[in-house]
């Protein structure tokens, strides 16, 4: 699994799934097993709705369920910063994979004495 930021480009609205992205469309999520893109796409602003990979859908009911793609987005339609930078999104990926989902805090016990 792989989220990272990328250099600069041309495209402008982060439609094309495997360039890097601009400072407006920083960030991509691509999961790879076996050497194989199973999912790939760009995080935020709706663009996890171009999707592409072997597994192209793998996170599409999760994503469906907290209207970040579909026909059903309250969130788009009431709030333009819905998921502009993907944090929902992230949590997603989290929770599918059992993946800790930042910030994790230190409890005061478990603090580096």
């Amino acid at each position: 699994m792989f989220l990272a930021s990328t250099p600069a480009c041309a495209c402008p609205h982060g439609q094309n799934y495997m360039v890097p992205h601009c400072a407006e469309h920083p960030f991509q999520f691509t999961y790879s097993r076996g050497g194989f893109g199973q999912t790939y796409f760009n995080l935020g602003r709706r663009r996890e709705s171009r999707r592409a990979g072997g597994m192209a859908d793998l996170l599409v009911r999760e994503l469906l369920e907290a209207g970040i793609v579909g026909r059903d987005t309250p969130g788009y339609d009431t709030d333009p910063g819905f998921n502009a930078d993907g944090a929902r999104t992230v949590r997603i990926i989290a929770d599918h994979f059992g993946l800790p989902s930042p910030p994790l805090a230190l409890e005061p016990a478990d603090s580096p004495a």
